[in-house]
């Protein structure tokens, strides 16, 4: 894929994102292709989030949970990586069971679009944050925005669906049932933090 390639498909995802996802899976790239890609994706948004926990340092004493793991490119990484395998099998599994028809593969791909996609938005906050600091807050709230949107069109595209009300529905289900079932297991694992007395 060329540069000229990759900004047709970035103009055609915010323009027709059913047809960005078509011609993704359209690519029919090899298994290995697509890890590479995942790869490649996830070690750019750690370092970069390196980059701007550096250039942007919390105040001192501010509570920071995740500021050491963003310290940390290749663990970041590696929780990012997990969170798209995770994304786009639930994304490929929930909706068979629904009666899609979507697969593995094509799922893993289009999830690490958006994630190649989000990239771009982030480095243009990291840009407007230098600049105008104000407007920065405004993208990081589109971000979390175009997130939303595009993983419901493309979990539309990729299984055959047409309500993207349900798709969203569905995807918020997921999200609780699986944060039940995960609290649960640190639970269980002992991984919950104490309650104060």
């Amino acid at each position: 894929m060329s540069f000229d390639d990759f900004k047709h498909l970035v103009r055609t995802t915010f323009r027709d994102p059913d047809a960005a996802a078509r011609q993704l899976i359209g690519l029919d790239l090899p298994m290995q292709a697509r890890w590479m890609a995942l790869v490649l994706a996830v070690s750019v948004s750690a370092l970069m989030a390196f980059l701007v926990s550096s250039i942007f340092p919390a105040p001192e004493g501010a509570e920071a949970p995740m500021l050491s793991v963003v310290r940390q490119p290749m663990m970041l990484a590696a929780m990012q990586m997990a969170a798209i395998v995770m994304g786009a099998g639930l994304m490929a599994g929930v909706g068979r069971i629904f009666g899609g028809r979507g697969t593995f593969p094509d799922a893993l791909i289009l999830t690490v679009w958006i994630e190649v996609l989000l990239l771009i938005v982030q480095a243009a906050q990291v840009v407007l944050s230098l600049a105008v600091p104000p407007v920065a807050g405004i993208a990081g709230i589109m971000a979390i925005a175009l997130f939303l949107w595009l993983t419901v069109q493309f979990t539309k595209a990729l299984h055959g669906f047409t309500s993207g009300p349900k798709v969203l529905l569905v995807m918020f289900v997921t999200l609780i049932a699986m944060g039940t079932v995960l609290s649960f297991l640190a639970a269980a694992l002992g991984l919950m933090p104490e309650m104060p007395q």
